[in-house]
């Protein structure tokens, strides 16, 4: 979840800030700070007080993994079986369980699109390729 955010708060450019993903992930700064050491000791991200965390190129990997496969998931979930309530959630449920196989095996049902993950609104929090609107 820390990668897939910090990969949308830094889309502009600017690394992502710690209270920026804080609110994010409704969690606290300070338990922020701590994961953001830990990744960067996995060597996923660089992290610098007061200027914020930027993704290493495996960390920007593993982002755009997990928001493909989120993408994949949500259209999957609401053109193949109609769910329209929950569907972010459950999505953010399954992203992490999926394997590539699965997820490949999932592109028989529903077209993973050139241009995903950058399809994802990081605001509506959801593919802009949905086709309803989800709650």
């Amino acid at each position: 979840m820390y990668l897939k955010e910090i990969y949308l708060l830094s889309r502009d450019g600017e690394p992502a800030r710690t209270g920026a993903i804080a609110d994010r992930l409704d969690v606290s700064p300070p338990s922020v700070t701590q994961m953001l050491s830990r990744l960067q000791e996995q060597g996923l991200l660089e992290y610098q007080k007061r200027r914020g965390a930027e993704l290493t190129e495996a960390g920007t990997e593993q982002a755009r993994d997990l928001l493909a496969k989120h993408c994949l998931i949500e259209r999957f979930l609401v053109e193949g079986l109609d769910v329209t309530e929950g569907v972010h959630d459950e999505a953010c449920r399954l992203e992490h369980a999926l394997s590539d196989d699965v997820a490949a095996r999932l592109t028989r049902y529903v077209e993973r699109r050139p241009e995903c993950p950058d399809c994802y609104d990081a605001d509506a929090k959801h593919c802009r390729h949905l086709d309803v609107e989800v709650e």
